[in-house]
């Protein structure tokens, strides 16, 4: 399975969702590609130094350069999750294609409350720990709905 991971700017949620994915991915042994992208996105930019220091408190090397979404990429990914309602939008507005397989991470996963993973951009080390919180939740979700398929 090809899964991507899609926000804003590729520096902050996706990243972040990313590199927390891949490691479980690793750790259960699952057959799961993981990229990440954004709506917005300038080719190149390193992730946010707050989302890198998360990963590497967690084990996770990254040399994250940020990409926008683009049709080979919907092409690519067998599941594509957001981050929120508007960057669901967003891709499906540009991509039809991406129809089928689109989704905001907490609806797939079947709701955690808000549709929304929180944005962390321009916060605190505190407030990337409490998006960082919010995805473990929701990527323990998906990893077991993978588990099933």
């Amino acid at each position: 399975m090809n899964l991507l991971f899609v926000c804003t700017g590729n520096t902050c949620r996706s990243p972040m969702a990313e590199g927390l994915m891949r490691k479980l991915v690793e750790r259960e042994g699952l057959k799961v590609e993981v990229q990440s992208a954004g709506v917005a996105a300038y080719a190149g930019t390193p992730a946010s130094v707050h989302t890198s220091t998360i990963l590497r408190a967690r084990g996770i090397e990254s040399q994250h350069a940020s990409q926008p979404v683009t049709s080979e990429l919907v092409s690519w990914a067998d599941l594509i999750l957001t981050m929120t309602m508007s960057h669901k939008q967003v891709v499906a507005g540009q991509f039809p294609e991406a129809q089928g397989k689109l989704y905001t991470l907490k609806e797939y996963i079947g709701g955690l409350g808000d549709m929304d993973i929180m944005d962390p951009f321009g916060g605190s080390l505190d407030v990337y720990r409490r998006t960082e919180t919010e995805l473990d939740a929701a990527l323990e979700k998906l990893k077991d709905k993978i588990d099933k398929m």
